[in-house]
């Protein structure tokens, strides 16, 4: 008999450590099944939450290896395929303040998640019809973002959250505010993007985990570019972020190259550049990372247009005219 072991992470609300749990591979089973029989049959002191059984909660999430999951819509086999090893590290979610064992605290997501102003706020015509009908077409641009089951795989992996929480949100929070801001029948989308704006909105690093780890199938990551377009569209284009959107926009455009040495001075401005990044140049000068002639060079790198410009810049202009 194949012999499975869980290496779960524990943590009793002052002391952490790492608890070992071997049991007989059995065919079939998912993640939290295996969580369940541990705790059946071998220590009823581990918590884990869990409900629906049916991916439809998400209350299950934990991760394993490093990557969260849906416990309960994971299955153990798959796993042991993909990692070639009879071994798992079980732990909770990353990103989130741990309660007790594989157990996190939503407390502050829930707070966070109001930013998005999560209700819809209907035009004045619903209002006096007495109804808030749209159409399929309408609807299907924002059923995915409905998918959300606030499971919190997406916060665990973000790398952004991982370097600070202070300036940024959980991605599943964007793609709230995202599914009311595009919402046909809405009043007022701005209400959405602005909240989103003011937290963190042009500082994603597009590291992308938020769509692979996402078991609904949700791109975070694209409900941010989304708001992105819609904050500049209303006339929201002050500060780094836009900027650097426009100024990445402008060399693609126009030459369809990036001139990465001038892209910082148009996003941030001559002066913020000059002083803010001058330690940073001078230190590749003394490492020998960059040299003068280089940098000139760079600088005043070929503004020739790359071959088949036209294509890139009729993709660009329907883009644009899409959105």
């Amino acid at each position: 008999m194949r012999t499975i072991t869980f290496a779960i992470d524990r943590f009793d609300g002052s002391r952490s450590w790492t608890q070992s749990f071997a049991f007989d591979h059995v065919p079939g089973m998912t993640v939290l099944a295996c969580l369940i029989r541990i705790r059946e049959t071998q220590d009823p002191s581990l918590n884990f939450t869990a409900s629906c059984r049916s991916a439809i909660c998400g209350a299950c999430a934990v991760r394993v290896n490093g990557n969260a999951v849906l416990a309960c819509d994971t299955m153990l086999d798959d796993l042991l395929e993909e990692w070639g090893q009879d071994t798992l590290r079980i732990a909770p979610l990353g990103n989130f303040t741990v309660i007790s064992d594989l157990v996190v605290n939503w407390d502050e997501k829930i707070e966070r998640l109001r930013l998005a102003r999560p209700g819809l706020h209907a035009r004045a015509e619903f209002s006096a019809s007495g109804g808030c009908r749209q159409s399929p077409r309408d609807f299907q641009a924002i059923q995915k973002q409905w998918d959300c089951i606030l499971c919190g795989a997406c916060a665990s992996e973000c790398n952004k959250l991982a370097d600070s929480r202070a300036d940024f949100l959980e991605p599943f929070t964007f793609t709230h505010a995202s599914r009311y801001a595009r919402d046909s029948r809405s009043a007022d989308s701005m209400l959405h993007v602005n909240g989103m704006l003011d937290n963190g909105l042009w500082k994603c690093v597009h590291c992308m985990e938020c769509a692979t780890k996402c078991p609904k199938h949700i791109q975070p990551v694209e409900d941010i570019a989304s708001m992105r377009g819609m904050a500049t569209a209303g006339g929201r284009t002050d500060g780094p972020g836009p900027r650097h959107a426009q100024a990445f926009r402008t060399d693609l455009e126009n030459t369809g190259r990036l001139n990465e040495v001038k892209l910082v001075p148009r996003t941030e401005g001559l002066l913020s550049a000059a002083t803010r990044r001058l330690p940073f140049t001078l230190r590749m000068f003394a490492r020998g990372k960059l040299g003068v002639g280089e940098a000139i060079h760079l600088f005043f790198a070929d503004n020739r247009p790359v071959e088949g410009i036209d294509g890139l810049r009729k993709i660009i202009r329907q883009r644009r005219r899409d959105h």
